[in-house]
């Protein structure tokens, strides 16, 4: 029996027990310094979970059901894009630098099946509108990999894990269109993720143990990290270094967990109360997981809240005044949807500087906020500057200027140009600059004043402007096609 059937089996018996929620989280509890929160889905969620930037990809629909399940891309709050459909069991997934979105799914044996028991590489995922048939996605031949779990995109390659069972689960890695086993000896083979350069390989034994072992990349083994857990079905490093660990099915009655596994080993809770905890993501810019559920129309998200007032500290109010502060929206009027912005200004932290400063690996978040409430919030997601698309982050030697492009305006301020920098010489001094085109901001004078913020990191690195007093202001052109705040 493959650790799919496995948890097959099981999930059937849960669902007679539990009815499809659009909360997700109203019995999950959380560890002290945590909030939970919901981000309603439009169907049950399935197989895996994405955000990048502002946009989230999640698959959905019933659960092993022939051609009945999709991938969609959305944004908290607005309509669903359906990007791929034709799936039958959907499993992990995880985006590629150029884009790709790669999904598993494990359910050739759904009655009608035409396709899965394989890798697919849906092309274009954040701009793609119309759907893309599973079997025209597939990387691998349909029936490849049996019993595929979770996906990881590496240098060069794109692991999977196989459950395949006691002593036969293993990890194939796939590269130029081939499949070749990276690792064996396994069992019911789980969740991957990379600590630095360390392979985070889940394991569940045929007792249904759960282990978090180490590889080298190339699949040396380099130890364990942690073992006897109560079960595992993905996991995920968070900003601190834990790897967090969902539990899968239980007979618990607290209901199953997310354990949080420290560097040596030490296994605290972080979260309890699902159906079925299974796929997790973790968010470095908002400080927050997504964790799917059984039988949800939700994802259910674990953010940082250090004042333990349950909102989010992504969300909170930033405190911080910018300083020299600039802001300027042109080309306002007809059509809407060219409009460019440029945003400057200094902010005093207290120094050292504690966390370093690292967009690359956190990203920021732009908010431009209006008089009327209204406010545009882009996610500059982390990574490394990619080449071939030429967006990401590039840091300088000395990691005192970090520099976001991208070759498409992101979101509706349209960024295209982001850069951060700390200055030496002045401790605590940290300097931006934003730049967007092709922006979707149809400002009015009612709209008057501005506010914008600057959110570097969720731990309190921030800044905002409010462009109001004696010596600050907004103010239009006579034709009103420009607004500067100063």
């Amino acid at each position: 029996m493959t650790r799919r059937h496995v948890w097959g089996a099981a999930l059937a018996v849960l669902a007679g027990a539990v009815a499809p929620s659009g909360s997700g989280h109203a019995a999950v509890a959380v560890a002290t310094g945590y909030a939970v929160r919901s981000i309603p889905t439009a169907a049950q969620v399935q197989g895996g979970v994405v955000r990048h930037g502002d946009d989230i990809y999640v698959g959905q629909g019933p659960t092993f059901t022939a051609g009945a399940e999709t991938v969609i891309r959305f944004r908290e709050g607005g309509a669903a894009t359906t990007i791929a459909s034709g799936f039958n069991s959907l499993s992990g997934f995880d985006l590629g630098p150029d884009g790709t979105l790669y999904v598993l799914d494990n359910g050739l044996e759904a009655t009608g099946a035409t396709s899965g028991d394989t890798l697919y590489g849906i092309s274009g995922a954040a701009t793609r509108g119309t759907a893309v048939a599973a079997a025209d996605a597939e990387v691998l031949p349909s029936g490849t990999i049996d019993a595929a779990q979770d996906v990881l995109v590496v240098p060069g390659a794109v692991l999977v894990s196989d459950a395949v069972g006691p002593g036969a689960g293993r990890v194939v890695r796939v590269a130029n269109g081939s499949a070749t086993n990276l690792i064996t000896g396994l069992d019911y083979t789980a969740g991957l993720a990379l600590s630095g350069s360390t392979l985070l390989v889940g394991n569940l034994s045929g007792s249904f143990v759960g282990s978090v072992r180490k590889f080298n990349l190339d699949g040396t083994p380099a130890g364990t990290l942690v073992d006897n857990l109560p079960g595992n079905y993905a996991h995920v490093v968070d900003g601190d270094g834990n790897v967090l660990v969902s539990e899968g099915f239980t007979l618990d009655a607290a209901g199953s967990k997310v354990f949080a596994v420290g560097p040596t080993g030490t296994v605290t809770e972080r979260a309890r109360g699902f159906a079925s905890s299974s796929e997790l993501f973790f968010d470095p810019v908002r400080d927050e997981t997504l964790v799917l559920d059984f039988g949800v129309s939700a994802i259910t998200a674990i953010c940082r809240d250090t004042d333990r007032d349950g909102t989010c500290d992504a969300d909170e109010p930033c405190m911080t005044t910018v300083s020299n502060a600039k802001l300027a929206v042109k080309k306002l009027g007809a059509p809407v949807g060219d409009e460019k912005l440029t945003l400057k200004g200094e902010i005093t932290v207290p120094a050292p500087i504690t966390p370093a400063l690292d967009p690359v690996a956190k990203g920021v978040r732009v908010r431009l906020k209006t008089a009327l409430g209204a406010t545009r919030d882009v996610t500059v997601p982390p990574g490394a500057l990619d080449k071939e698309t030429k967006t990401g982050w590039k840091a300088n030697k000395g990691l005192t200027s970090w520099t976001f492009s991208s070759s498409t305006p992101l979101g509706a301020l349209g960024l295209t140009k982001v850069v951060v920098k700390t200055k030496p010489k002045t401790p605590g001094l940290v300097t931006f600059a934003v730049t967007g085109k092709d922006a979707t901001l149809a400002l009015a004078p009612a709209d008057l004043p501005l506010g914008a913020t600057l959110l570097i990191d969720t731990s309190g690195h921030c800044g905002t402007a409010t462009f109001t007093g004696p010596d600050t202001g907004c103010a239009f052109n006579r034709k009103q096609t420009a607004v500067t705040c100063k």
